[in-house]
């Protein structure tokens, strides 16, 4: 005689059998996949090993020969970067751009500048153009809130010649946000350089070494029936912070207002530029007062001629 609990267990019995069986199968099927995925995933994590290296600052023994002047030139820049707490009403990124040949020292330079300014930790991106070694870059800078960091960009010019959109995006919100930290001291190296480009505009000081490669001036043809109009809103741009940093107690000498702003507007080209221009004026005025060259905080035609040649390249 027909049992129906009987049949009904055995309906359910094969039913779990064949599942047990679909999922196997399915699981065999998949297994090349998992195995990609894997692989792709050590693939990604070996290439970021590749282009990454954290190391401590007190273990660099950077070779620096010929470059004293140098040195010597940018004093203020490592007085700063070793005590921001001193400047920290210049507004102003802590990123430096230093352009040269190939194997002109531009590393080592900037391992001397990490060492001098009382950096702790050296992060080096080597491959700038790998999106996955700047996102491990920057968790790593913020992960180091209590210790001075440098972030180091090797030939970022080739990421500006070679790069996609995307990646050039991450690269800049990388250095903007790195670089406004107070911890942090951003530094790049080029070997070709050219005035107003993305590059010359992402970064607000630029070392040129000599030899430096620099395509083009750092000119753009203006209409002529837009010029005055253009002349008249920089000088007012060069006026405004003028005038903040007279409020701030800074003074002028050895020139007045006016050549203090036709000097500055024979070589900005945009009001970034004239800002960072005036900004490395009160950096130098401020590192001559702590360093008791100076009683107050004067800026000389040598402090301004300094601060265009670092800010307007070519």
């Amino acid at each position: 005689m027909f049992d129906p609990a009987a049949g009904s267990d055995t309906a359910l019995l094969f039913t779990e059998q064949v599942l047990v069986l679909a999922t196997i199968i399915g699981s065999v099927a998949a297994l090349p996949g998992f195995i990609e995925f894997i692989s792709e995933r050590h693939k990604r994590r070996e290439r970021i090993d590749l282009s990454l290296e954290d190391e401590p600052v007190e273990l660099l023994h950077p070779r620096l020969a010929g470059m004293d002047e140098l040195l010597r030139s940018v004093e203020d820049l490592v007085d700063r970067a070793r005590f921001p707490e001193a400047y920290v009403d210049l507004k102003i990124g802590n990123e430096i751009l230093i352009i040269g040949p190939s194997q002109s020292g531009k590393k080592s330079l900037a391992q001397t500048l990490a060492k001098a300014s009382g950096m702790e930790r050296l992060v080096t991106v080597y491959n700038p153009r790998d999106s996955d070694a700047l996102a491990k870059a920057k968790s790593l800078v913020d992960g180091y809130k209590r210790h001075k960091v440098m972030l180091m960009l090797p030939r970022i010019d080739l990421v500006f010649t070679q790069s996609d959109p995307e990646v050039l995006t991450e690269l800049d919100a990388l250095i903007e946000s790195t670089s406004e930290k107070q911890n942090v001291l951003v530094v790049a190296t080029a070997v070709s350089f050219e005035p107003d480009s993305d590059l010359d505009n992402l970064f607000g000081i630029k070392l040129a070494l000599p030899g430096a490669q620099v395509i083009g001036q750092n000119r753009r043809e203006i209409p002529e029936e837009q010029q005055p109009e253009i002349r008249e809103m920089m000088a007012s741009v060069v006026r405004y912070y003028l005038a903040a940093a007279q409020k701030r107690g800074f003074c002028l000498e050895g020139m007045n207002e006016s050549e203090f702003c036709a000097l500055v507007l024979a070589e900005a080209m945009n009001p970034a530029e004239v800002e960072d221009i005036v900004v490395l004026c009160e950096t130098a005025a401020l590192f001559r007062r702590r360093t008791s060259q100076t009683d107050q905080l004067v800026i000389t035609r040598e402090i301004l001629a300094s601060a265009i040649g670092r800010v307007v390249i070519g």
